[in-house]
């Protein structure tokens, strides 16, 4: 039979005003008028009225009682997509009322509501009677779901985006759990309503076995609050998380309060804000507060041990550059804390850079203004001291190319610093140091193309000199230095102010590159540093000590966007190491792992008396499309012990998420115990914001 296609203003059906809604449209095999003013519509009927669409076998529709019987299956879709389907259906002609029989309720395409009658009162309620909730898919293959909620009764409050249950009873894999007389839970549309979350389940070596019951309060539209009980054998703990969004910036605090077993009333309060002011400025505040050496490592909080405070006011454009900072320091490290007055506390720094094109002459020319102060609260000599310094410089540089594609680059420098050293009598209280220096660097790239293959090898040479006027001030910004190939070339190896080089230092060295179209690419970096005056300046350890420094050698290897292998050695003329360190990265289908070694030779400078030697490793995979393995841990070769050990599984379907881990840990403190944590967490999904429709699905093939 030919498909019919009437629109059918009765359908409005006349018993409304033309401008209390729109007409519906009717779409049916065949459409019969009856005498008596009824209107048949049979054989697969779809109507659409105001973005809502129904789909049956069968549509009556009589005008006296200004119904529709609809009979069955039904589908009934609604424009935010929940979908109703029943067997039988009693409604109102808009589609927006009524009683359907055999009834299933799906919200947001997660959680399924089955009912023996579903009644729509309005546009607002949803009332079902002998209800099955759950987000587990049901089908012949799998009858049974893995959760689910019965209830005598549930509404749902569509306005609210509400689910109200009485009698409700949770069962697992077709067991009763517990009974809950009454129980609100938001539907899958919801993504932030006030509530308890998934309880976490922890058990600690030292803290014993507690849970911790989260509860979300939002407040507002853009700012809330998460209170987290926490109780074990050994601690009664409340947790705090804050978060709002602001028109122009963001706010993040974490905290919490305990009173316990080991120490008795101890907390910390971490915190974050960042806000955009007028003119491109931007404030950030760094908050890290806590009561003593081992609370954050023994609650799992964070492993940091040295906490730092800040405040900042930056600003970036496009030819300047500002920033000013306070910040406050406090260590936990067991060799610190019984000279903490001895370490700096609070650094003040500001700085300001400009580019100034009217001075180019052809090249780029930069100047600067900054200023830092430094203090410990130790009053005594030497260990004491306190470091202020305000300084001006002015840079220019040019790049030209000349000859057979030779990249040469000129550079000319001024800067000038007045020192004030106070508690320090290995220094002169007040010195004026004044630094020019000129560069040279010239590069030669040199490229061929084989086949696929596309290779470039470029020889490095640079000449800096530079001559220090004024006595010795001490390095405070510029103790830890760190060689590698960023700053094989570079003007200066230090990482801050204080440090300057003096001289006339030449590196030598080169870079090579290899592209294949295949995606495998290699890259080589190979040079030294030599200072033709004598002594580069630098401390023991750092590959820089002596008039020569060691070689150094690091590479990159990219297979395909899957596979990175990051290398950086120093070593002398003998091939004695004193740095070597490895990453992989590597990712591909179900897996992936990073790992890195790292093995140096002690550093006087950092405090590293030892000579370090640690690996590192992460990984995680794909056991199936439901089951998933983790593991981490760092071992200490030094100390001849794991430094951490993490092991991690997970199962996520549909509707259930399950997570379990185990981890121990060892401080770095002797006065704090190794800890071993046992973390177990089940999250159903599908109920408020806790879904996921791209979730491995168990399948219903053959239902």
């Amino acid at each position: 039979m030919i498909r019919a296609l009437l629109l059918i203003l009765a359908l409005t059906f006349a018993a409304l005003p033309a401008a209390a809604q729109a007409p519906a449209t009717l779409v049916a095999d065949s459409v019969l008028v009856e005498p008596t003013g009824r209107i048949v519509a049979s054989g697969n009927v779809e109507v659409w009225q105001d973005g809502t669409r129904l789909t049956a076998d069968r549509v009556v529709y009589d005008r006296r009682s200004d119904r529709l019987t609809v009979e069955g299956p039904i589908t009934v879709t609604e424009p935010g997509g929940t979908v109703f389907a029943a067997t039988e259906a009693s409604l109102s002609p808009d589609l927006r009322a009524g009683l359907l029989r055999s009834a299933r309720l799906v919200l947001d395409q997660q959680l399924q509501l089955a009912a023996a009658e579903l009644a729509r009162v309005n546009d607002r309620y949803t009332t079902l009677d002998r209800v099955v909730a759950s987000s587990c898919e049901v089908c012949a293959a799998n009858p049974t779901p893995l959760w689910e909620i019965r209830a005598r009764r549930v509404i749902h409050d569509t306005l609210e985006r509400q689910l109200y249950f009485e009698g409700a009873q949770f069962r697992v894999a077709g067991l009763p759990v517990a009974y809950i007389p009454r129980l609100r839970i938001p539907d899958p549309s919801v993504d932030r309503a006030p509530g308890i979350l998934i309880p976490r389940l922890r058990t600690s070596s030292q803290l014993g076995t507690g849970i911790k019951v989260p509860y979300f309060v939002p407040l507002g539209a853009h700012a809330d609050v998460t209170l987290t009980p926490y109780l074990s054998s050994s601690t009664r703990t409340l947790e705090l998380e804050y978060r709002q969004m602001l028109s122009y910036g963001e706010i993040e605090f974490s905290g919490a309060a305990s009173d316990d077993d080991i120490e008795g009333s101890r907390g910390y309060l971490f915190g974050q804000a960042r806000y955009r002011l007028p003119r491109d400025f931007i404030a950030t505040l760094r908050l890290e507060l806590a009561s003593d050496p081992g609370y954050l490592f023994q609650y799992n909080y964070s492993e940091r041990d040295r906490l730092r405070n800040e405040i900042d006011l930056a600003r970036v454009r496009d030819k300047d550059l500002f920033r000013a900072s306070i910040t406050e320091f406090r260590s936990f490290r067991e060799a610190d804390i019984a000279i903490n007055d001895q370490l700096p506390d609070r650094h003040v720094e500001v700085g300001y850079i400009r580019d100034i094109p009217s001075l180019s002459f052809g090249g780029r020319t930069t100047a600067r203004v900054d200023a830092a102060a430094l203090n410990r609260p130790s009053s005594d000599d030497i260990v004491g001291r306190d470091v202020s310094r305000i300084g001006v410089g002015l840079d220019w540089q040019r790049t030209a190319i000349f000859g057979p594609g030779i990249v040469g680059k000129g550079e000319l420098g001024l800067r000038a610093d007045v020192f004030n050293t106070d508690q320090d009598t290995g220094f002169t209280q007040n010195v004026t140091r004044t630094v020019p220096r000129a560069a040279v660097e010239l590069r030669w790239p040199l490229v061929r193309q084989t086949g696929r293959v596309a290779e470039t090898l470029e020889p490095i040479a640079r000449i800096d000199v530079s001559r220090v006027g004024g006595a010795a001030v001490p390095l405070e910004d510029s103790r830890i230095v760190e060689f590698d190939e960023a700053n094989l070339f570079a003007p200066s190896r230090y990482p801050g102010l204080d440090g300057v080089e003096d001289g006339v230092r030449v590196a030598l060295g080169g870079a090579w590159r290899r592209e294949t179209e295949g995606g495998v690419t290699t890259d080589v970096t190979l040079g030294r540093v030599v200072n033709l005056d004598g002594d580069l300046g630098f401390a023991e350890g750092t590959g820089l000590e002596g008039d020569q420094s060691e070689w150094l050698v690091a590479g990159r290897l990219g297979l395909q966007g899957e596979l990175w292998v990051t290398s950086r050695a120093l070593f002398d003329d003998q091939l004695n190491f004193t740095l070597s360190e490895t990453r992989i990265d590597w990712t591909k289908g179900a897996g992936s792992l990073s790992t890195s070694y790292i093995r140096a030779a002690p550093e006087p400078a950092e405090n590293r008396t030892i000579r370090l030697s640690e690996w590192s490793f992460e990984g995680r995979y794909d056991l199936s499309d439901r089951w998933a393995a983790s593991t981490d841990w760092r071992y200490d070769f030094t100390a001849g012990r794991a430094a951490r050990v993490g092991l991690g599984l997970d199962y996520r379907n549909e509707c259930l998420e399950l997570d379990l881990s185990l981890s121990r840990r060892y401080a770095t403190s002797s006065s704090v115990s190794p800890t071993t944590d046992f973390g177990f967490r089940v999250s159903l999904l599908g109920v408020g914001a806790g879904g996921d429709r791209e979730a491995t699905r168990r399948g219903c093939k053959g239902s």
